[in-house]
């Protein structure tokens, strides 16, 4: 059979948050939590006018929350990276897998990028959950791939966003003997790893 949702190995980040997400997300903000953004550059880093752009769109948006996190950012050649420490708004800046921080970092990316010559991609975690939830990831397509090599047939994995895809792709890049694909539209494009042949 097809398995459960676990086996599956998706995130279930394709898709834009349902109300009782929106619910558990702001019953987890705090009533007395801190309001003051802090924002530290990374050390030796100058920041481009993308970043200096991305920088203050960021540091609005929190304020316009309500949410007093500190925050770190840095940049590479082609990235806008920001680190928040969450505080008091942890739970709920990660709750829903993250739902919250990917809409931030969706309208941030979109405010700076949107007529930019020179794109940057924007990159928004709290507390390392990002980073974990992507370790976890590659965890979970290298398993499947095992089971692919294991049993010797296709398994399809959840439906993914775009980033998810990509990070599955790369995890198993190097994995002998299986090949990724990605199929099906929209919210329900997935990556689908079979032997190879």
């Amino acid at each position: 059979g097809r398995g459960g949702r676990d086996d599956r190995g998706g995130r279930g980040r394709g898709r834009g948050p349902r109300r009782d997400d929106l619910e558990e997300i702001f019953a987890l903000v705090p009533d007395d939590g801190p309001s003051e953004v802090v924002m530290n550059v990374g050390a030796d880093i100058e920041l481009s006018e993308i970043g200096e752009d991305a920088h203050e769109v960021f540091k609005d948006l929190m304020t316009g929350m309500g949410f007093g996190v500190t925050v770190t950012v840095t940049e590479a050649e082609d990235i806008v990276r920001f680190d928040i420490e969450g505080g008091a708004y942890a739970d709920a800046l990660a709750a829903s897998n993250l739902h919250l921080v990917d809409a931030i970092q969706h309208l941030v990316d979109k405010t700076v990028n949107f007529d930019a010559d020179e794109r940057k991609k924007i990159l928004i975690d709290v507390d390392g959950a990002k980073s974990k939830a992507d370790e976890d990831l590659g965890d979970s397509a290298r398993e499947i791939a095992q089971r692919v090599l294991d049993e010797g047939k296709t398994i399809k994995m959840g439906p993914m966003d775009a980033r998810s895809r990509r990070l599955v792709h790369i995890a198993l890049r190097e994995v002998e003997g299986v090949v990724t694909r990605s199929e099906g539209e929209g919210a329900y494009r997935r990556v689908c790893v079979e032997a190879k042949s």
